[in-house]
C-alpha cells in the first residue's frame, strides 16, 4: 500500500512538471513604431494626424526640427491612407448656374507623376462666364497635406491655391472664382508642409 502511495506521488509530480516545463511561454514585446518614436522626439505625443491638422505657424516649427529620415517616414504613412471622393459635374453646375446655358470644354491634359504616381485627365469646364477645374479617373498617391495649384508654369509659388485637395482618388470639381485661364493652365498636386511636388497636369 505504501509502495502504491509512493508510485502515485512520483507519477503526479512528473505530471506536473510536463504541464510546467511543456506550457507555452509568453514573452512580453514593446513593438515600437518607427514614425511615432521618431515625432515622439521632436514633441512628445506629436502624431501623425496631430501634425497634418497643425495650423502653418505650428506646423513648420516642428519642420524645422524634422530629420529627412522622419519626413521620409511621413510621406510613407501617407501611401497607406488613400483617400476617395465623387463628386459629379452636374453637381458643380448646378452651384454656379441655375440656368439653362451651354457647357463648354475649354482646356484639358493627362496628370502626370513628379516623383509619384499619378493618373487622370483634368480639365476647365465653362458655364456662361464661370469656370471650374474638373479630375476625371484621378489617382495619385497621397502625401501630407496636398493641396491644388493653378499655376502658369508649373511652379506653385507664383501660382494660386485652389485649396486642399479633395481626395487622391475620384472625380472631384474646383471653382476657379476670378482665375485667368489663360493665364494659368498647368494644373499642380503639391504637399503643402514638405514642399513637395506630386503631380501635374499641362492644359491645352
Amino acid at each position: 500500500m505504501l509502495r502504491g502511495i509512493i508510485i502515485a506521488v512520483i507519477v503526479g509530480t512528473a505530471a506536473m512538471g510536463v504541464l510546467y516545463f511543456g506550457g507555452p511561454i509568453i514573452l512580453s514585446k514593446t513593438v515600437t513604431d518607427p514614425l511615432q518614436h521618431a515625432l515622439d522626439q521632436i514633441q512628445a505625443g506629436l502624431t501623425y494626424d496631430k501634425f497634418v491638422n497643425m495650423v502653418d505657424s505650428q506646423r513648420n516649427a516642428i519642420i524645422d526640427k524634422m530629420p529627412q529620415k522622419t519626413i521620409d517616414l511621413m510621406m510613407d504613412e501617407a501611401k497607406k491612407f488613400p483617400t476617395t471622393v465623387s463628386e459629379s459635374m452636374q453637381e458643380m453646375i448646378s452651384k454656379i448656374s441655375s440656368n439653362t446655358q451651354s457647357v463648354i470644354f475649354s482646356k484639358q491634359g493627362e496628370f502626370v507623376g513628379l516623383g509619384h504616381e499619378a493618373k487622370g485627365k483634368a480639365e476647365i469646364i465653362s458655364v456662361g462666364k464661370i469656370a471650374f477645374l474638373r479630375f476625371e479617373n484621378f489617382e495619385v498617391t497621397n502625401g501630407p497635406d496636398l493641396h491644388v495649384y493653378m499655376t502658369s508654369d508649373g511652379n506653385v509659388t507664383s501660382g494660386i491655391d485652389l485649396g486642399k485637395l479633395k481626395g487622391s482618388k475620384g472625380d472631384q470639381n474646383y471653382a476657379l472664382n476670378g482665375i485667368d485661364i489663360k493665364t494659368y493652365h498647368v494644373v499642380v498636386i503639391y504637399s503643402q508642409p514638405f514642399h513637395v511636388y506630386f503631380a501635374e497636369a499641362k492644359l491645352s
